[in-house]
């Protein structure tokens, strides 16, 4: 399996557009792993979760090859995750030579909106598929496993294990706390990595995010459980709130054997 961290920031991005605290003023000066864009992943060229609206910048400066996507999961409809707007370019006169739909799933409100969006539209450029959590779904070579995301009341928000060739990858991100059944379900897997949002760094986790004292937690009690055993763990999703750059985060992270992505990074297994 061939995982490509894309995006490494939260909704703001880094440095956050408007903003001139020291954080961002200083990601600026130093550009390289401190310039962070929203979040997403990719899996083989071919599968991917979530969609943020720097997709382009993804294309053009990492090398991630939309035209070749062929399943896209989302984890909430918030916009630095679901950009379905975006999607209008897979049709003429924008985009040619794509043979089959892109197949997008997600949960009723990513459905929905993405629905509504192309009603009335030619052409079966994308197809949706409305997902439910611990109801797998096989695509390819791979399977995508959804469990349910503590983030935000009014939704299904969704993570992922990613399964494909005997290697199995837990990407989280958004979700504060997971709630006892999903703990119950994770404890019982063999994890060969772990992608996890830390947004909120130093400081509380809340509004459905994680902090380092959350991510610890979380790390800690998976392979207390035997499920997560000497494999790669990574943290990500970081705001620009958090008030340190690359080389900081990494300084902390690394002393509980955590990796710390960005933008671009290549994970093999």
């Amino acid at each position: 399996m061939r995982i490509k961290i894309l995006g490494t920031a939260a909704a703001e991005g880094w440095p956050a557009v408007f903003c001139r605290c020291e954080t961002c003023q200083r990601a600026r000066a130093s550009g390289g792993k401190d310039i962070r864009s929203r979040a997403s992943v990719r899996f083989n060229d071919t599968h991917q979760i979530d969609l943020p609206p720097d997709h382009w910048y993804h294309e053009a400066v990492l090398g991630a090859d939309m035209s070749g996507l062929e399943h896209l999961f989302i984890t909430h409809s918030h916009q630095d995750h679901w950009s379905p707007r975006s999607l209008l370019f897979l049709q003429s006169p924008f985009g040619h030579g794509r043979t089959e739909p892109l197949s997008v799933y997600g949960n009723e409100v990513v459905v929905q909106q993405g629905t509504d969006m192309y009603k009335n539209r030619e052409g079966d450029t994308v197809v949706f598929h409305q997902i439910e959590p611990l109801v797998c779904v096989e695509v390819g070579d791979f399977m995508f496993t959804p469990i349910r995301a503590r983030h935000m009341e009014s939704e299904t928000c969704l993570n992922y294990l990613v399964t494909s060739g005997g290697a199995t990858v837990l990407y989280n991100c958004d979700t504060s706390w997971y709630t006892d059944d999903t703990w119950e379900f994770l404890e019982n897997q063999c994890l060969d990595a772990i992608i996890s949002e830390c947004t909120c760094g130093p400081h509380s986790g809340g509004s459905g995010h994680m902090s380092f004292e959350t991510v610890f937690a979380l790390k800690e009690r998976l392979e207390k459980a035997g499920a997560f055993n000497n494999g790669v763990f990574v943290a990500t999703h970081f705001s620009h709130n958090v008030g340190l750059l690359h080389s900081e985060l990494e300084y902390i992270l690394s002393e509980r054997h955590i990796q710390t992505a960005y933008d671009g990074m290549e994970i093999s297994l």
